[in-house]
């Protein structure tokens, strides 16, 4: 799977788009998910953001609700949302994520010891953000 997160938001899964059928703040909360890949997001974090700091009532059982739909659109190609403590996390297995890619890119290029090396970073996984 291939989480674009720069630029506008895209899920792909051999190519194609993933996120037809999902409401817009299942997306955005997809896209929390991925961007904190590996990372537990708090509950009343996702609450706060999908709702910018407005919830409704019910918020917290609208995000389960979120979560278990993404479970079902997205398990089957091999993306798994967990449950921690009060939260959720995306593993990151080996998916390609943008953000991490260019991050990579940067950190190589930082430590890259000649001009050429900064760059043109050798890491593979850089080459996803030069269309951007």
């Amino acid at each position: 799977m291939e989480f674009q997160l720069l630029g506008p938001f895209a899920a792909l899964h051999l190519g194609r788009p993933v996120l037809t059928g999902l409401r817009r703040q299942e997306r955005c909360l997809l896209a929390v998910l991925a961007l904190e890949a590996g990372r537990a997001v708090p509950t009343g974090r996702l609450i706060d953001l999908l709702w910018n700091g407005e919830a409704p009532p019910g918020a917290r059982s609208t995000v389960h609700t979120y979560i278990g739909r993404l479970r079902a659109a997205l398990g089957p190609d091999g993306v798994h949302v967990e449950t921690r403590n009060d939260g959720y996390l995306l593993r990151p297995d080996e998916h390609l994520i943008d953000t991490r890619a260019f991050e990579d890119g940067v950190r190589e290029a930082a430590a890259a010891v000649d001009d050429e090396e900064r760059v043109l970073p050798s890491s593979a996984s850089w080459s996803c953000c030069w269309a951007l």
